[in-house]
């Protein structure tokens, strides 16, 4: 006979259900649980947004063209180099932190405001207007963009899982 709560399987399967979805419900997530997936995604995504950093501060990617667009912007031969320096510096220790979830907030915002006037610096696609290099220009623009977003999303999330030890 089944009474009015249900068959036993029934109410196994329910508190199941009841049981998963409070695991994940949004009221979890900001007291601090977040489950094994998306901590993953996490850490995954942060490690893609800050290679393309890490690669940069320590020199894969070419710094001769970005230290001749800052000359020709007006900045100061002699003070070029400092800035080259400051700003590998800055990528390479943000990107770090951003990888490994030290500080990842403030990590994410330092390479926000690093990236900020970089990209309109070197990317000025409206002064290539008209010219072979007017594409190649808007679509690093834009690459910039979509890393902007990430920056913020990343800055933006309360919860952000390390890859380090816990203590």
């Amino acid at each position: 006979m089944i009474s009015e709560k249900g068959c036993c399987a029934s109410r196994n399967h329910r508190a199941r259900l009841e049981r998963r979805r409070s695991y994940r419900s949004p009221k979890n997530v900001a007291e601090g649980t977040v489950d094994r997936y998306n901590r993953g995604l996490m850490i995954v995504a942060r490690i893609l947004v800050a290679m393309v950093f890490i690669l940069n501060g320590f020199g894969i990617i070419n710094q001769a063209i970005p230290a001749k667009e800052m000359m020709e912007r007006g900045v100061p031969a002699a003070i070029v180099p400092l800035f080259m320096i400051a700003g590998r510096l800055l990528e390479i220790v943000a990107g770090f932190g951003l990888a490994l979830g030290l500080f990842p907030r403030w990590c994410a915002l330092a390479l926000f405001a690093f990236l900020l006037p970089a990209t309109f610096i070197s990317h000025s696609f409206w002064l290539a207007a008209g010219t072979p290099q007017f594409q190649g220009q808007l679509i690093n623009f834009s690459k910039n963009v979509a890393i902007w977003g990430g920056l913020i999303f990343i800055a933006g999330t309360s919860i952000q899982p390390s890859l380090l030890p816990r203590r």
